[in-house]
């Protein structure tokens, strides 16, 4: 069977049976280059399949009075008083990041915030795209990023199903290039708003898109409950520091031992996912022959013995005849001498 992926250049596939840790910066490299660069080293230390940057200016994302939808201790009253904090790096600025990252095996992207972002990325040759959750009925933006022919994640936070909908179709409503992500638009998520199940709903209902998961929860648990439900890949808050200012999310990210945590979670989990097919696998072979049992006789029996349910105990390996088969062995006739303790085979015995 054809392993369903999503094809990213320049690295490896989004695809069913793994999950891609992506580190999501943002901006919590505080308008340094340095500390983005810093950021990507720790990020693929720690495993990380990508890193992604949020590209914004105050002015294009948020009206002067729009109020935020977080609580945090960085001084502001409005969202837009908050992205001014972030805003100081021209979209440019940020070649030499995109450069480490090829450097270091890792996936550069963003999500831009404007029409004017995608074509920065497109500049910076971003190989995959991200929508925010806030975006998803933010149409032309969704149309300028599907223009680029690239693959696309899509946040779905506080979103409704038919909204969910009809953003796919403005991305184009390519399964093999589109991935939604299942997303709970609260910073941070407490865990009884997670509602990991929806990634296997997400699976049903818009099957055959490949889902990932937008994780908002506090610490690495999320990656374990992706991978095991099938999301091909998680996004979490990353910083290399909770206790830098300026930016409302260091506090909720994870640093980089949490990140590195957060990618064993995912590889392990999507192992121990594994198939859902009903069988015996290779390794339980051994136990199948040697944990089951067999018939075995209970005493003495010579060749022509009557058999009496008496005549048989079921008894360690399994290599014998099943006792499953009691009620059709019982009555035939013994061909061989058997010996107490002995197991009986398939040709020791005609059954009644």
């Amino acid at each position: 069977m054809t392993t369903q992926r999503v094809e990213v250049k320049d690295a490896a596939d989004l695809a069913e049976g793994s999950c891609a840790v992506i580190a999501e910066a943002g901006v919590n490299h505080n308008n340094s280059i340095d500390r983005a660069i810093e950021m990507v080293d720790r990020a693929a230390d720690a495993g990380a399949w990508g890193v992604k940057f949020q590209m914004y200016k105050a002015g294009r994302i948020a009206s002067r009075n729009s109020p935020k939808y977080w609580s945090d201790e960085i001084g502001t009253d409005t969202q837009y008083e908050a992205f001014k904090l972030s805003d100081r790096l021209d979209y440019g600025d940020y070649r030499p990041v995109a450069e480490r990252c090829r450097e270091r095996g890792v996936v550069f992207f963003a999500t831009p915030f404007d029409l004017e972002a995608v074509d920065a990325l497109e500049d910076l040759d971003a190989p995959i795209y991200k929508v925010a959750s806030g975006d998803i009925t933010y149409r032309r933006l969704l149309e300028r990023i599907e223009e680029t022919g690239k693959p696309v994640l899509l946040s779905t936070g506080a979103s409704t199903e038919d909204e969910i909908e009809e953003a796919l179709g403005w991305l184009g409503g390519d399964p093999g290039r589109v991935v939604p992500l299942v997303c709970t638009l609260t910073y941070p998520t407490p865990d009884e708003d997670g509602n990991f199940a929806r990634i296997s709903t997400f699976r049903e209902r818009f099957h055959p898109y490949l889902v990932g998961m937008s994780d908002h929860t506090i610490g690495s648990a999320g990656g374990w409950m992706t991978a095991a439900l099938g999301g091909v890949c998680i996004e979490k808050h990353y910083t290399i520091d909770k206790a830098l200012g300026e930016v409302p999310d260091h506090a909720m990210s994870v640093d980089p031992a949490e990140l590195a945590d957060l990618v064993e979670a995912c590889r392990r989990g999507a192992v121990l996912r594994g198939s859902s097919d009903i069988g015996v696998r290779e390794s339980e072979v051994p136990a199948r022959h040697n944990a089951r049992r067999s018939l075995v006789a209970t005493r003495d029996l010579a060749a022509g013995t009557e058999l009496v349910e008496a005549d048989l105990t079921a008894k360690r390996p399994g290599t014998g005849l099943s006792p499953a088969l009691i009620a059709e062995v019982v009555g035939g006739v013994v061909q061989r001498d058997i010996a107490a303790d002995e197991l009986l085979t398939d040709a020791d015995v005609t059954r009644s």
